[in-house]
């Protein structure tokens, strides 16, 4: 893979995307245990 742009801006662009997947990550996994907890309170 070739660098077109300065490596000091790739891995900044690096460090940006990885703190975006984890917020996505961590937002969907709230989502999804918040979820689960309104499926068994509609279950009692």
């Amino acid at each position: 893979m070739e660098q077109l742009t300065n490596p000091a801006v790739t891995s900044g662009v690096d460090l940006f995307v990885n703190i975006v997947v984890i917020l996505i990550a961590f937002g969907a996994a709230i989502s999804l245990v918040d979820f689960r907890k309104t499926q068994q309170k509609s279950e009692d």
